[in-house]
């Protein structure tokens, strides 16, 4: 028979024991946890700060679109190159290795300042669509005479897939 035991006592060996152990699996649990969630967070943040810089591509090449003269507008060998309508300001986008450049300067600059867009594109490609509503892989048209509207930009990234920006050209205003 064994004896009952003092319930002022204290704790045994096993049940001191058997606690240590919960709460060293209670503990590798919540530090496993925490790694996984630090892991994710840096990817996450990672991944956002790419797709803000798509974001912020996209948003700068509508505004040189829509301030760019449809009559200056060229297109040849992937590089498209605009002035804008006060005519002090010219743009170019075209794709270096795998980073999308914007340059820009005035009209008459041998070197345009370069800012990079978006790293790691696969591929750029812009068509200019004309007053008949004809794509066009150059422009000027070689027929001539037809105006620009409009022009789409396709970028390829390999980990995000294909981007697409369509944007409206503007006639200046009469002088």
């Amino acid at each position: 028979m064994t004896p009952e035991r003092d319930p002022a006592a204290g704790v045994t060996l096993v049940e001191m024991l058997v606690a240590l152990s919960l709460f060293a699996m209670v503990g590798l649990a919540s530090f496993t946890t925490l790694d996984t969630i630090l892991k994710v967070r840096e990817r996450t943040d990672g991944r956002l700060e790419h797709l803000a810089q798509l974001d912020r591509a996209l948003l700068i090449f509508g505004r040189d679109m829509v301030q760019a003269d449809p009559r200056t507008l060229n297109l040849v060998d992937g590089v498209l190159s605009t002035v804008g309508h006060d005519g002090k300001t010219k743009r170019q986008y075209q794709l270096a290795e795998t980073v999308l450049n914007r340059k820009i300067g005035p009209p008459n600059a041998e070197t345009l300042l370069t800012q990079s867009l978006v790293q790691n594109v696969d591929a750029l490609a812009f068509r200019v669509l004309d007053e008949d509503r004809v794509w066009h892989s150059t422009w000027p048209d070689p027929a001539g005479g037809r105006e620009a509207l409009a022009v789409d930009m396709h970028v390829e990234i390999n980990a995000i897939g294909s981007l697409r920006r369509l944007s409206p050209l503007t006639r200046p205003a009469p002088r």
